[in-house]
């Protein structure tokens, strides 16, 4: 028996225990982002009942060391010639956020970014199960990192933005 075969055989349980926790993740992760991109939809179908902004829905290739390679969604928006995407940067992100009425920043638990072709961009970041958006358009090393409740009028803001 060769060394990669008797690993194999020697590890299969703790193999199969790892495998079953990062599908979960990886699952968790994806069924967050699909409520996401469903309550945006449901925003953007109040706001805009003629439908005026183009809606496409995209899958990209993602990675992430906590669960491997995997296909994203991505939430694309076109008014005229004017295109924002919107799309996950990664479920374990380094980026303290600071919540209102929090004494201290924690760990955001995923983060989304809105861009715009003009390189603008926000970011949308998940705690726990809620989820929050940066106060500013800036980067957040030069414009802190308070975060607000997402809310329709606030996505709303943003996209007219970026628009």
């Amino acid at each position: 028996m060769g060394v990669l075969a008797e690993y194999l055989k020697t590890e299969s349980g703790a193999l199969k225990t790892e495998k079953e926790r990062k599908a979960k993740l990886r699952s968790e992760w994806e069924s967050a982002l699909d409520a996401l991109f469903a309550q945006i939809e449901l925003w953007l179908d109040e706001c805009d009942p003629e439908r005026l902004i183009e809606r496409t829905h995209e899958r990209v290739e993602g990675r992430e060391i906590a669960f491997g390679e995997y296909t994203l969604p991505v939430l694309k928006l076109a008014l005229v010639e004017s295109i924002v995407r919107i799309e996950p940067v990664a479920r374990y992100m380094a980026t303290l956020v600071l919540a209102p009425g929090a004494e201290k920043p924690v760990r955001c638990d995923g983060a989304v970014q809105v861009k715009s072709l003009g390189a603008r961009s926000a970011f949308l970041f998940r705690i726990g199960t809620a989820w929050f958006i940066q106060k500013e358009w800036e980067n957040l090393r030069t414009a802190g990192n308070d975060v607000v409740p997402l809310t329709a009028e606030r996505f709303e803001a943003v996209i007219r933005e970026a628009l």
